[in-house]
Parts: structure tokens; sequence; C-alpha cells
């Protein structure tokens, strides 16, 4: 579905405390150069939170953002492929977040409402706010690190997104070998993300030193490794996602 102009306005669930509560606004039109865009995001409810409680859930207490810029054309078909699956929705809980998005091609309206496709839209917003972040120097594209030792060799992969270009660079190595540079399919990559993402971290478990014992690991972005199975576990004992990860990282070092 084609358009020429939007607007996204989104507040967490009712039951989202603070200092994670918070609301964002999204507003953009299609230009030559890509999608011109305007977000804020602000953080509420936060005024009984000492600045210690604050920054014991990871946050600084700044946490407020706002942003205008050119973002890349890249993001605009999958917006596009995503609004052409999407219907509006009267049936809302009031314990869902509040969404409501607004797209006109022109001056005509082609989409007014909350989305029927719910998650959907969450996971592709995180990811477009996360190239905003990027594209204007707030944050650094997101890098994971996966290594493997075995009695017989050595597997490193480092996976990087690049969500400002919707681009997704690998290097990988086998024992001594040189890193090889590749890519991955953007769309192809979230289904990884998602179970790394699933696992249940153990941080008083994890090491800051690259690890040099048999075993797997990851490194997600936070400068500390988590070995899979036991700082990096199961998020329940019906699935086995570490294996899972642990066969897909494999699987990237022997085609690299």
């Amino acid at each position: 579905m084609s358009f020429t102009s939007f607007e996204i306005k989104y507040e967490t669930a009712p039951d989202v405390p603070p200092p994670h509560c918070h609301y964002y606004h999204v507003h953009g039109k299609v230009t030559p150069a890509g999608l011109q865009t305007d977000f804020a995001r602000v953080y509420h409810n936060r005024e009984e939170l000492t600045q210690e409680e604050i920054e014991d859930e990871g946050f600084t207490g700044q946490d407020d953002f706002q942003w205008n810029g050119i973002i890349d054309a890249a993001w605009l078909p999958p917006m596009a492929a995503l609004l052409a699956q999407t219907h509006p929705t009267a049936d809302a809980s009031p314990a869902d977040p509040f969404f409501e998005l607004s797209f006109r091609q022109d001056s005509e309206e082609v989409f007014q409402g909350q989305p029927d496709i719910l998650s959907e839209w969450e996971f592709f917003l995180q990811e477009f706010i996360q190239s905003i972040y990027e594209t204007s120097g707030k944050e650094a594209p997101l890098r994971i690190q996966y290594k493997k030792i075995t009695g017989e060799n050595t597997f490193y992969c480092s996976v990087t997104l690049q969500f400002a270009q919707r681009k997704v660079a690998v290097q990988t190595r086998k024992g001594d070998r040189e890193l090889r540079d590749t890519t991955e399919d953007w769309d192809g990559i979230k289904t990884a993300l998602q179970q790394i993402y699933a696992l249940d971290y153990q941080p008083e478990k994890a090491v800051a030193e690259e690890p040099g014992q048999k075993g797997a690991y990851l490194e997600i972005g936070e400068q500390v490794w988590y070995r899979l199975g036991t700082a990096a576990r199961n998020p329940s004992p019906k699935t086995n996602t570490t294996d899972w990860i642990e066969k897909f990282f494999d699987g990237l070092v022997l085609l690299g």
C-alpha cells in the first residue's frame, strides 16, 4: 500500500510501571531522499522514583529523546508491505498499549485507527526507532558475537545489525583462518534475534574477558560473555533455544 505521509502514536500498556512506561510520537513523509521523520519519546510517571531506583532499572533519568531527520528509504517498502496487511480494529482491550496509526496518500486518508496486528507493528516500530537512534548517532549498530571452543577447533561469528540501512554484516572465522566478510538477509535474521533475546540471561555468571575454555558463548552488545546453558539458559524446560542458537551460528561459520 502506497502512502506519502504517516503519523504513529504509541503509549505502553497501563500495567507497565515506571521507569519503563513511556509514550512516543512519530510523524513522517516520503521524500526523494528518504523518510523525513520527526520523533519524540517521553518517559512519564517517574515523580515518586529516586534517581537510584531509576538507574537500578538501567535508565539514566535523562531518557527522553527528540529528533528530526531523514531515515533511509530502505524502510519504506517494509512499512508499506506491513500496512497492506493491516486493518483497523475496534476490539482493543483496556489492558493493551495505546496504538494509533494514520497514513495518507497526498490528501486522501488510506488508514486510520488501531492495527489489528498489534504485535507485528510493535516489533516493526522497535526496529524503526532503533534506525532513528543509529541515524541520529544516539546509539551505535548492534553487534552480537558468538564463540565456540571444542577440543578440535574454534568457531567465531560476529553479526552487526545496521538498522539505519537495514543491513546485516557478518564476519566468521574457523580456527586460525582470516576473518571472512559476508552479509545476511535482514528479515532472515529476525528469527535468530528473537531466539537470542528469549534466553534467560544470568549477569552474575557472565565474564568480561573473551572466553578461552570449551563451550559456546554469546556477547550480545553488553561487553560481557554468556556461556550457553549456564549463563544464558533456555527460557523454559520445554524449549531447547540454546541448541538452536548454537546450530544457527555454527551454520554461519561453516558457510562463511
